[in-house]
């Protein structure tokens, strides 16, 4: 452990607080100029992708023993010469980065395992090595991925450009900030971390360290209000004359107000809070580079609106409530649409007289009407939002998670607020915005790991130029993987689950239930309580106690009832009595759109060689099936057993592919509007 020479290390420049390099943000690396493959295009895509992503496992394996071996020979030396070693690689890795890293990567190690107390096994240096390289690397869960990135983040580090490690919420990225802090600190390098909360001040000192743990939302949006502070110039020769001419204290020194300042953008150098983006290695990547994608990042401000807006769509929602389906108008699942047949438009047409004047034009009304039924009739509380305080929040569908200060657009939010009787918000516009693929792009070096990235292999190179590779487990997996079990009903099959975990529960056997929506976890928690059980059930955006509570989910007889990607980059680890007994069973409520996801939730179990069990109960009435799946396919399922396995394979592919296409479509409009804008934001 630490001793009193141990941080002899001098910190770089770089490591302070203070960055001497205040124009950084002006020539931070512009987003590669993109434009989606298409035709025979795709093809080739796919083949330079294949081709890119080819590895010796073998060669992988035998180059990071020698990295263990030589780090290994590095235990009897003093604390004085192997600071005099991290000095060594600092030089060499600046030099000549070529053939340094194995030589950092050894000294990394017997870093970590002084400070840490910690030892890095083979596999985790392999997958040190591949991200060092720009690879996103899949890693199972509890193969300890956060202290695998010490050391492509301390290898990027040395460079003093500033590292991004990016996490999927902000008690991860304060956690493992302070838990690597102590290994960076010997590295000579300093470590910050941003979250929600922070001053501008406190979030710009975080960004000048040269280690810097945040979430990707954090990032993204403070790149996107860094971009509205800055100036209307697109070349660095225009920056530097301001610079010289002491332009930007022109408005201080005339005795201006702080929003004139702001709105000739002179000061932009004391506004912004990044600097360059060099280089990130993100966390969960599946999460934060797919599942994210689907939406752009968009700031928007509350526009103004008049005093009928409340009434207006209350009018639209008692309309809408009128309104028969199947005569006036049908409800398309699978597109998520509402259709008016011929009947309805005539109806609507005659009742539209009580709308403000602006609205009773067939377009306009029927657009506003066909909102209010959007929010009737695909748009369920519990499942696609929750009203907390008097206040509409968005749940995301993909984790159960309420998505913090996020709104529908073209007034869908205002329809459902309309539809819950809490007051109707204002509209916002849109001031900045970028896709994931754009803002990530931006980055001169992207790595990632996540334990579910080879399903999406071909959308991270496409997408991000990122190859992926499989690292495998230190230990054999012991997991016991049983077959679906089906039932016919929803209703059925929650009874079903609740007797089975009771049934569990009396063995002292740990569960885990991951389930779809909030609306589920609440169904299945008052069975439970039926039966004499009480489960924690976790469906909120609690990052910290979701955290912690996920963590003791291992202990006999414990059971616990979480959205599926609930605690998402916390180990659940066993006490003797439950490994002894057999391990955590995982219970998936559910098939997920995304089949991965479920192998996510399954890896929750059978961690670092542990016992541990995993199934799914599931039933011909999920949402998976009732959107995605193929109705006759359906319909012989229900009479031959063989095919259903065959039925939710294709309801996960088509799922797959829908979210896939809409993230490409969101990647062509940020491509398109790339290519329109006359300047480009840096």
């Amino acid at each position: 452990m630490t001793t009193g020479n141990a941080r002899l290390v001098r910190p770089r420049a770089w490591a302070r607080d203070e960055d001497p390099r205040r124009l950084w943000p002006a020539l931070a690396r512009p987003a590669r100029r993109y434009q989606p493959a298409r035709g025979a295009d795709v093809l080739g895509e796919r083949v330079l992708g294949t081709l890119a992503r080819r590895r010796s496992l073998r060669d992988d394996r035998e180059r990071a023993a020698r990295v263990c071996e030589a780090s290994d020979g590095l235990r009897t030396m003093s604390d004085r010469a192997l600071n005099e070693r991290i000095e060594h690689v600092h030089e060499e890795f600046v030099t000549s980065s070529a053939g340094a890293m194995d030589g950092a990567y050894a000294v990394m190690r017997e870093v970590i395992r002084r400070e840490l107390g910690l030892s890095l096994h083979v596999e985790q240096v392999m997958g040190a090595i591949a991200m060092g390289e720009g690879f996103a690397v899949e890693m199972a869960t509890g193969e300890g991925k956060t202290l695998t990135a010490i050391l492509p983040a301390a290898l990027r580090g040395f460079a003093g450009r500033g590292v991004h490690v990016l996490t999927v919420n902000d008690y991860l990225a304060r956690r493992d900030a302070r838990t690597t802090m102590p290994a960076y600190l010997r590295l000579g390098l300093s470590v910050g971390f941003v979250v929600e909360g922070m001053k501008p001040v406190e979030r710009r000192a975080a960004y000048n360290r040269a280690v810097t743990y945040a979430s990707d939302k954090q990032v993204i949006f403070d790149h996107l209000r860094d971009r509205l502070s800055k100036p209307l110039t697109n070349s660095l020769s225009g920056v530097l004359l301001d610079e010289i001419s002491g332009a930007v204290h022109d408005a201080s020194e005339r005795g201006g107000t702080r929003e004139e300042a702001d709105t000739t953008r002179r000061d932009w150098a004391r506004v912004v809070v990044q600097r360059d983006l060099y280089a990130a290695i993100v966390d969960e990547a599946d999460s934060v580079l797919i599942d994210e994608a689907v939406t752009p990042a968009i700031i928007g401000l509350d526009r103004p609106g008049d005093a009928g807006d409340a009434a207006r769509f209350a009018l639209a929602d008692a309309i809408g409530r009128e309104m028969r389906l199947g005569e006036h108008f049908r409800v398309d699942l699978r597109r998520r649409e509402v259709v008016f047949t011929r009947e309805g438009r005539s109806w609507l047409a005659h009742r539209a007289g009580v709308l403000p004047a602006f609205w009773r034009g067939p377009l306009r009304s029927e657009e506003l009407v066909r909102q209010s039924l959007i929010a009737h009739h695909l748009h369920v509380s519990g499942d696609d939002y929750i009203v907390r305080s008097g206040k509409v929040e968005i749940v995301d569908r993909e984790t159960g998670r309420v998505l913090e200060g996020r709104q529908w657009q073209l007034g869908l939010h205002q329809a459902i607020e309309a539809k819950e009787g809490v007051e109707v918000t204002p509209d916002r516009g849109t001031v900045a915005r970028t896709s994931y693929a754009g803002f990530f792009r931006r980055y001169r070096h992207l790595a990632g790991m996540s334990g579910t990235l080879w399903e999406v292999r071909g959308e991270l190179w496409s997408s991000y130029g990122m190859r992926v590779c499989r690292v495998p487990t230190h230990r054999p997996v012991a997991r016991v993987r049983h077959a679906d079990r089906v039932f016919g009903t929803e209703s059925a099959k929650f009874e079903a689950i609740a007797g089975e975990v009771a049934r569990l529960h009396d063995a002292r056997r740990p569960v885990l239930v991951g389930t779809r929506s909030v609306e589920a976890s609440e169904r299945l928690g008052t069975l439970l309580r039926d039966r004499g059980i009480q489960a924690m059930i976790l469906n909120a955006n609690r990052e910290e106690e979701e955290a912690e509570i996920v963590s003791r989910a291992g202990h006999a007889g414990g059971v616990t009832v979480a959205t599926n990607m609930a605690g998402r980059g916390t180990d659940i680890l066993l006490d003797d009595a439950s490994r002894a007994g057999g391990g955590l069973v995982v219970i998936a409520s559910e098939r997920h759109a995304e089949a991965r996801v479920d192998r996510q939730l399954f890896g929750r179990s059978g961690r670092q060689g542990d016992p541990g069990e995993a199934v799914a109960m599931v039933s011909f009435e999920d949402q998976l099936i009732a959107r995605y799946g193929l109705g006759p396919l359906a319909w012989l399922a229900r009479r031959v057993p063989m095919l259903r396995r065959l039925l939710w394979w294709q309801a996960q592919r088509t799922a797959g592919r829908r979210s896939a296409m809409s993230r490409r479509e969101t990647t062509k409009a940020d491509a398109w509007l790339d290519l329109a804008m006359h300047h480009e934001f840096r």
